[in-house]
């Protein structure tokens, strides 16, 4: 890898550990002594090098269950190649102690794994920068949280392990990463929210003559309780919690009047009964940020979804505005980008956006503090460019507990807070250049370069085009040739949307459409769904839902990413795409067409609307085949301790894994099953024989051997599970087949 030093063209050498680490660890999985339990000697033990990339912060944003990680990457060499190539992957992999035992080895502690794509990024020019390294990205799984009521806060355990070019384990939370490092933090999980439908059925309803559909029944019900600083200062009476902290509102308010009349000052110090009102408006005034409370570290963007991330960290167990069970206070945090300015021909911060967390005073705060991450979606359409031509921003963000920092005020010290520079590397693509195109980036919870046979491909299959690989978005699965199914999402931009469009009529219209490959004409995806819809308006935020109605093909944009008033569409979805379609499965063709008076003319697009990207799935809705057999026929009546064996048939075009398993449970039941011909991969020890492993189109003549030694006189069924590796829902779940068999033990004569 060159780069310049000193006006001069150097060559740093990646060490062979780096360059050629997959070959070592394929010739010797215990090269770096990673993996003891091989008995091969290792040749350089090495484990959690950061040399060239670290994970640094682990957030937690309790209203959408989003894990986030922010990891640095540190050096312009050693990931495989530029943006031009396919690079190379850093994944993270999260485990949360949820039962608090000490450890993430039950089940449902392995949350899932993402992962980001990552490329040596030359140093460069300096526009704007006054460095180019380290890069910051953010990397998202969305968890299933397990809530407590509000008066039992549920303090948890998250373990984050960073590996590069190899995911980490699943079920492994002690994996140790040659190039990576672990982290162990603690996050707070949101209290359980009770809605109308948790209280009223469409039975109750329909007694009371009611129709379902007149009753918005997500609407919650739990009523959350505001404090009064004379309240606060009740509670906090045994804390040294200061008075500009639990009535920071009415001071800041003070303070905001007398920076506009210094005047003010004279007659609040003329008057004794405002001496402590002068106290707290003099360290307001000092503008000497304090993050006694909270502070944040980390600043980085997700760059599959052009989302910014911040996590930050709270410290303590009071002096937040009451506890879970009531409105508690907010952690704001503002984000500035250092652009270019063509026409003044200078840099200036770019204020994108305002994002919050809801905090609490929670006891028994671990001594490490409770760890919180904050999102914005933004937009990012104007800076991308081709892949020759990398672009890295400058970021800032500014976290201000309770008052949101000024818009105009990229320098602006919180009373509460602190504030943090990043790097950050933009995913390249088409260059807008101030245009309205649409754009598809996921595809059923996958990103597009997760997808074979598109033009921005990275993670390509060796069975064609339209299949998944990789993790997810921030689904927490790792897909593996895998099609589509169900009901898929749909997700994207379109750049530079109206901003603050007064009504419908102003909006943006778009369809999306599909064809199967081979088919000539496009057919329109018309899907009522829905759409949650996040604003900010600059002071605050509230969520609302709309039903997506398509008219004559046609739906609403509802993004709106300028400021000051934004309004963000949760996971950026354009339609839902309810499959099997009539064309049934195969490879398909999807794209977004944006209707736009006076477009220019392009092949294959109707006049006046301009297409997106145009993005190969293969879509598989049929079930596997599953059959099973007892080679004595079926209902076989027999006494304990004789062999009953059998056979069985599990395959699929995208075979995935099978299961066998005996109901009921006893004594001796399924560690005495046993797999033929596969005797290495029995379920007694843990192993799930699955694909790669066994064959693609699965096992066509199988056979099974029980031996019934210790099982007690009873009715048994032997089950058979089969999977495919489909994406069903937008969750790698796959397309799953059942069969069974009985038999029968009788008790001994």
């Amino acid at each position: 890898m060159e780069k310049e030093k000193e006006g001069k063209r150097v060559i740093e050498k990646v060490e062979k550990e780096r360059a050629e680490f997959k070959k070592l660890i394929i010739e010797n999985p215990n090269y770096f002594g990673t993996f003891p339990e091989v008995k091969i000697k290792p040749v350089l033990p090495m484990k959690a090098n950061t040399k060239y990339e670290e994970l640094r912060c682990i957030g937690f944003y309790p209203e959408s269950d989003l894990l986030e990680a922010i990891i640095d990457v540190k050096l312009p060499y050693g990931y495989k190649g530029s943006l031009c190539s396919p690079g190379s992957f850093e994944y993270v992999r999260f485990f949360i102690d949820w039962n608090g035992d000490g450890d993430f080895t039950d089940a449902g502690e392995d949350v899932g794994i993402t992962s980001v794509n990552v490329h040596d990024i030359p140093d460069g020019d300096k526009v704007c920068l006054d460095k180019t390294k380290p890069l910051s990205y953010a990397l998202t799984v969305k968890i299933d949280s397990k809530r407590r009521v509000c008066t039992s806060p549920n303090l948890v355990k998250v373990r984050a392990i960073l590996s590069w070019d190899v995911p980490p384990p699943a079920g492994n939370p002690n994996y140790i990463p040659v190039w990576g490092n672990v982290v162990d933090k603690w996050i707070q999980i949101k209290p359980a929210n009770f809605f109308l439908k948790d209280i009223i059925k469409v039975a109750d309803l329909k007694e009371l003559k009611l129709e379902p559909e007149m009753l918005d029944l997500d609407i919650p019900v739990s009523k959350t309780e505001e404090l009064l600083p004379v309240e606060l200062k009740e509670i906090y009476k045994d804390e040294d919690v200061p008075e500009h902290r639990f009535n920071l509102a009415e001071i800041h308010k003070v303070t905001e009047s007398v920076k506009l009349d210094p005047n003010l000052m004279v007659k609040y110090k003329l008057d004794p009964m405002f001496s402590k009102i002068i106290e707290n408006i003099d360290v307001i005034l000092a503008e000497k940020p304090n993050i006694r409370y909270e502070e944040l570290h980390c600043v980085g963007l997700n760059y599959d979804l052009d989302t910014l991330v911040a996590t930050l960290k709270v410290k303590l167990p009071y002096g937040y505005s009451g506890n879970l069970c009531t409105k508690g206070s907010y952690e704001y945090v503002a984000f500035w980008a250092y652009i270019w300015d063509q026409i003044e021909q200078m840099c200036y911060w770019k204020y994108l956006g305002t994002s919050s967390v809801n905090v609490h005073d929670i006891p028994n705060i671990p001594p490490e503090g409770l760890q919180y991450a904050v999102n914005l979606p933004v937009s990012l359409s104007n800076f991308k460019d081709i892949c020759s031509k990398h672009k890295v921003l400058k970021i800032r963000g500014i976290l201000s507990w309770q008052i949101p920092p000024p818009k105009n005020e990229p320098n602006y010290n919180p009373v509460w807070g602190n504030k943090v520079d990043a790097l950050i590397q933009i995913k390249p693509g088409t260059p807008t250049d101030g245009k309205q195109i649409p754009f598809i980036s996921v595809v059923g919870g996958m990103a597009v370069e997760s997808i074979s046979g598109n033009s921005y491909t990275v993670l390509p299959s060796v069975i064609g085009d339209g299949y998944a690989n990789g993790p997810s978005v921030y689904g927490g699965y790792s897909a593996l040739e895998s099609p589509f199914g169900g009901v898929i999402a749909i997700c994207g931009h379109i750049s530079n949307p109206p901003n603050d469009p007064p009504d419908d009529n102003h909006k943006l219209e778009y369809k999306v459409q599909y064809r199967k490959t081979g088919d000539p004409g496009w057919k329109d995806i018309t899907n009522k769904f829905r759409i949650w819809i996040s604003t900010w308006d600059g002071v605050s935020w509230s969520m609302s839902h709309k039903d997506q109605t398509a008219l004559a093909g046609y739906y609403k944009y509802e993004e709106d990413l300028t400021p000051p008033v934004q309004q963000f569409v949760e996971g950026n979805v354009l339609t839902q795409w309810h499959t099997p379609v009539a064309e049934g499965d195969g490879l398909y063709e999807i794209r977004v067409l944006l209707r736009k008076l006076g477009a220019l003319p392009s092949p294959g697009v109707p006049a006046d609307h301009i297409s997106s990207n145009v993005v190969k799935v293969k879509v598989d809705n049929t079930r596997p085949d599953a059959e099973i057999s007892l080679d004595a026929g079926p209902c076989e009546f027999t006494t304990p301790g004789v062999k009953i064996t059998g056979k069985f048939k599990a395959t699929d075009q995208h075979f995935w894994y099978y299961s066998i398993l005996v109901l009921p449970y006893g004594p001796s039941t399924n560690d005495k099953f046993k797999h033929r011909p596969l005797p290495a991969l029995v379920y007694t020890h843990g192993e799930k024989p699955a694909y790669p492993t066994l064959p693609a189109s699965g096992i066509t003549n199988g056979t099974f051997e029980l031996d019934t030694s210790g099982m007690k006189p009873c009715g048994y069924v032997i089950y058979l599970h089969v999977w495919d590796r489909t994406i069903v829902n937008n969750h790698m779940q796959g397309n799953r087949n059942s069969a069974s068999v009985g038999f029968c033990l009788l008790e001994k004569k």
